[in-house]
């Protein structure tokens, strides 16, 4: 990967200047394939890279297992080379007139991003005996080749006008036009036969089996906006927008909407009636604002009625004829989706401003969400149309603290600063079609990230488990169906003897519960500072202070054996697992497959592994010292230094005491390249740990 910027200025005349900014920047990235058993090779070597198996055979091949699962990488082969190329010019102008008073500004963007994909699978060679050679994906030999290219421009042209007039009065008047374009061109072609397995180009894939494959998509935006600003004496502060925007993603009569916001300030400080010391209190501002925005991320033909014209799988009078697919139903309309947010604030600042802290308050209420509508019966015949059918309600806060100062060490100035940062948020559905209220999907008074399951009981005893059968018919501790001492029970919550979902609706969940939230809360951070005698030092935290996960079916990671019996088994589960010796082990009787299994006891959510995913994180921490001036001047440099930056050292989550094979901020979704599914929670490659030493100088 590699980055190249530019930038510069020129002042035409005393009232003009010309300004240009260019970027390219290049990334190449290989992510392996399997041909074994398909998919992703990280979650293929989680389920079959079993660890009693060898990789190579004495005479140097590879094993059946092997060439199954890490084979490709030995074999260096299989997989999709990626290649981004992204240019980005801005080119702009500001003009000066009327003594400074009045501004006319412009600039022109362009954007080009052009994706590359060459994804090659071969048959990968193996051997059971010596001198006997066969191979695993034998349904492989194609050469696939995709090219795309992403081009965007905008452009901005405003003028504003500032003055300060006699009083103290204040006023910036801004108005301008936006303008943007993006257009999206994609091919690809697959071609099988290839003639050996080192094959780049398409020129040397010579069967017959041929796919092609194309893209096109346009979308424009165009708005108009204004702002105005007016102060007293810096006392009384007004600031009124409006932006009038429309979009070819919407359909003509529904095209544009306008999206205006107030905000005022109030520096109560500046007031006369103010006369608390600075070195107790030195400034207070309140402020508050209401505002919408708009959001038109959505595809840019949904109001559309598509057709997909396809060549038949079937052969009919000796051809494969076109076929055209039944469009989808359009909805009644489609717009703008909302967001109003109703905000408020205040400043603080305390001894001689040393000490200062702001807070925030907000409620946001997004209204015409894009998504899919009321559930139809089975005899409606094709997709539910999605349009703007969900409303959203947000409440939020967010703080911020920090102190500096500075005392003399060894008669020089030594200057601190410490700066906490801490937010949190709730989201609830107001508006959502699920007239049930099904908990399979979103509905009305749902807090989004909310985590349905059964509450864990302990576990079966050799004088109860004899009920486990008629209890938990739904589920099962192995593939046989029998239940033994040690195997899961579940609190049974409305005590009618059995264990379900009920009718999997919010009046009728049985004995499921709300048992946690998958929203990360209290996301905060801390930075520390200091610089000394051109010694400087600085380091930044970052964390979630409440966040849970449910590791999933195929958390290979984290359930080990009990996902897969082949499996690995966890290091951290030794001495933690269910016996007549250790009946109060964290994990059940060892069991195969009943966290992959659909009907498994450990695939329900339930209370007990529920990850506790709150985590601190040692983001950076930075030292070095800047070379004295009397120094680099010879060199003709204005400023140079040198550092050492440590990036992502340390970690701590309650998570820990369970497994540290999994990181918090990286349990999502695996497998991104191959698979667009949940499969395999937490096979992710590691945070890194990284070192840096560098220097930095200018001319």
């Amino acid at each position: 990967m590699y980055n190249v910027r530019a930038k510069g200025n020129i002042q035409l005349t005393d009232w003009l200047q010309v300004y240009n900014n260019t970027e390219y920047s290049s990334r190449e990235y290989h992510n392996p394939l399997n041909v074994g058993e398909g998919g992703g090779i990280w979650r293929n070597m989680a389920d079959e890279a079993h660890p009693s198996s060898m990789l190579f055979n004495p005479d140097g091949t590879l094993t059946y297992t092997a060439a199954y699962t890490v084979g490709d990488f030995v074999y260096g082969k299989n997989g999709i080379d990626f290649n981004r190329a992204l240019f980005r010019n801005t080119t702009g102008f500001i003009a000066n007139v009327f003594k400074n008073k009045f501004r006319l500004r412009g600039d022109f963007t362009y954007q080009s991003i052009a994706d590359k994909q060459k994804r090659l699978r071969v048959q990968v060679p193996y051997s059971a005996a010596p001198g006997v050679v066969a191979y695993v994906g034998t349904g492989y030999n194609d050469l696939m080749m995709k090219d795309s290219t992403n081009r965007y421009f905008a452009s901005n042209v405003y003028g504003e006008y500032e003055n300060t007039f006699a009083g103290g009065h204040y006023l910036k008047v801004l108005g301008g036009f936006n303008y943007e374009q993006a257009t999206y061109t994609g091919l690809a072609v697959t071609r099988n036969g290839l003639i050996y397995s080192d094959a780049k180009d398409l020129n040397l894939a010579l069967g017959s089996n041929i796919v092609t494959a194309g893209g096109y998509e346009k979308w424009a935006i165009q708005g108009e906006f204004f702002r105005v600003n007016y102060g007293y004496k810096d006392r009384y502060l007004l600031e009124v927008n409006g932006r009038y925007d429309g979009s070819s993603k919407f359909p003509s009569n529904q095209r544009y909407a306008f999206f205006p916001s107030v905000s005022a300030g109030w520096r109560v400080s500046q007031e006369s009636f103010w006369h608390v010391p600075s070195k107790i209190m030195s400034d207070l501002k309140i402020r508050g604002s209401y505002g919408s925005l708009g959001n038109g991320n959505i595809n840019s033909y949904a109001f559309q009625e598509q057709f997909l014209i396809a060549q038949s799988g079937r052969v009919i009078n000796g051809i494969r004829p076109q076929t055209t697919s039944q469009p989808n139903v359009l909805p009644n309309g489609l717009t703008w989706e909302t967001s109003t947010t109703t905000n408020g604030g205040i400043d603080m600042a305390f001894l001689n401003s040393r000490l200062t802290a702001s807070g925030d308050v907000y409620l946001r209420r997004t209204t015409d969400m894009f998504t899919v509508g009321q559930t139809l019966p089975a005899v409606f015949g094709t997709d539910v149309p999605k349009g703007n059918y969900a409303n959203l309600k947000t409440i939020g806060w967010e703080a911020t603290i920090s102190w500096r100062d500075q005392f003399k060490l060894a008669d020089k100035p030594f200057h601190y600063g410490i700066t906490a940062v801490i937010s949190d948020y709730t989201a609830t559905i107001t508006k959502y079609n699920n007239t049930n209220n099904k908990l399979s999907d979103y509905y009305a008074g749902q807090k989004l990230g909310e985590i349905w399951g059964y509450e864990n009981d302990g576990y079966w005893t050799a004088q109860n488990v004899g009920q486990a059968k008629a209890a938990q018919a739904l589920f099962k501790a192995s593939n046989s169906g029998t239940w033994l001492p040690g195997d899961i029970k579940f609190k049974d919550q409305n005590n009618d003897g059995v264990i379900n979902n009920g009718a999997n609706t919010v009046a009728d969940h049985g004995d499921m519960k709300i048992i946690g939230n998958s929203t990360p809360r209290y996301s905060y951070g801390l930075t520390l500072d200091a610089n000394w005698n051109n010694f400087f030092f600085s380091t930044f935290f970052q964390g979630v202070g409440k966040q849970d996960w449910w590791p999933g079916a195929e958390s290979d990671v984290f359930w080990g054996q009990y996902n897969r019996p082949y499996n690995f088994m966890p290091k951290s589960q030794v001495g933690k697992i269910w016996s007549e010796q250790n009946p109060d082990a964290y994990f059940p009787r060892y069991r195969g497959y009943i966290a992959q299994n659909g009907s498994g006891v450990l695939n329900a959510k339930q209370s007990k592994y529920l990850q506790n995913a709150a985590y601190i994180r040692l983001k950076n921490i930075q030292v070095g010292y800047n070379l004295p001036k009397t120094f680099i001047s010879r060199a003709k440099l204005s400023a140079a230094r040198v550092f050492l930056s440590a990036e992502n050292l340390w970690a701590h989550s309650p998570m820990f005491k369970v497994t540290k094979d999994l990181d918090p901020e990286s349990i999502g979704r695996s497998d991104t390249v191959t698979d667009s599914g949940n499969s395999g929670n937490g096979n992710n490659y590691p945070i890194l740990k990284s070192m840096t030493l560098g220097l930095n100088v200018t001319f």
